[in-house]
């Protein structure tokens, strides 16, 4: 079912893959809110930094990170080695064409902490921390596209011009939509018309604080299924295995893109 990038950011990617294994797990529990607690937030290091060295100098340096690093790995521990990497100069990486994680869905998965394009600067910041939008775009115009070259290293470089201080600027998506000759329609946040939409591909989704972001982030509706959205978020593989009822959603939805 899962086919990583060979010889690519395997230590990224290998929680990926045993996160598939407890898909069943990860459904039965229930979703976090983000924290910014980081008394609490570094009590999620103790357990990895016994085992993985990585890990122990990102809980023996904690207090010294810049807050946004501490938030996203202390709220999410499979980023370790990007957070890591990111403050020991670790930043060339081979690069090949192909989803973060294969997961058999109609849209390819890009992480955009992928060690491929993660370090790419991004206005005054990286893809990593800062390149939800692009990394969104890119999935979504690849999946419309059925062109695997599009990969968030391509449309980051697109996304410069419309960096601005809270993240990505929203006109970025309609203008990059025009770019690969597709147009951009805003989509009102209600049930029906989501998965209307759905039926003619995925949606792009701007969320406020909850149990995506501490402040705003931009991912993909994939497809409904079940009762359930299925979901690509680009800066988590745990959220993207879950399974999200419109209920949880609703709230923190903020504004939502079709591509068509």
């Amino acid at each position: 079912m899962i086919e990583d990038i060979n010889n690519l950011a395997s230590d990224t990617f290998k929680k990926g893959k045993e996160l598939i294994k407890n898909m069943d797990l990860i459904n039965k529990s229930k979703p976090e809110y983000k924290s910014d607690r980081k008394e609490d937030l570094i009590k999620n290091l103790e357990i990895p930094a016994k085992t993985d060295p990585k890990a122990k100098w990102i809980y023996d340096n904690y207090n010294k990170l810049p807050n946004i690093q501490a938030y996203l790995v202390g709220n999410d521990t499979d980023t370790v080695e990007f957070v890591y990497n990111l403050n020991n100069n670790i930043y060339e990486f081979e690069y090949k064409e192909g989803e973060s994680i294969k997961l058999n869905r109609s849209t390819p998965y890009y992480l955009q902490r992928d060690n491929r394009w993660a370090y790419d600067q991004l206005s005054d910041s990286n893809i990593g921390i800062a390149g939800c939008g692009p990394t969104s775009m890119s999935m979504v115009l690849s999946r419309l596209t059925n062109d695997p070259s599009i990969t968030p290293k391509l449309i980051g470089k697109d996304a410069q011009e419309f960096m601005v201080e809270e993240g990505i600027a929203w006109s970025f998506f309609e203008h990059e939509a025009n770019e690969y000759g597709f147009n951009c329609e805003d989509i009102p946040n209600d049930k029906d018309k989501i998965i209307e939409a759905l039926k003619d591909g995925p949606l792009i989704v701007s969320v406020q604080r909850g149990y995506f972001t501490l402040s705003g982030h931009i991912l993909v509706i994939d497809s409904y299924k079940d009762g359930k959205f299925i979901i690509n978020d680009p800066n988590s593989v745990k959220n993207t295995m879950r399974e999200w009822e419109y209920e949880q959603l609703k709230d923190q939805i903020v504004h939502i893109w079709k591509i068509s």
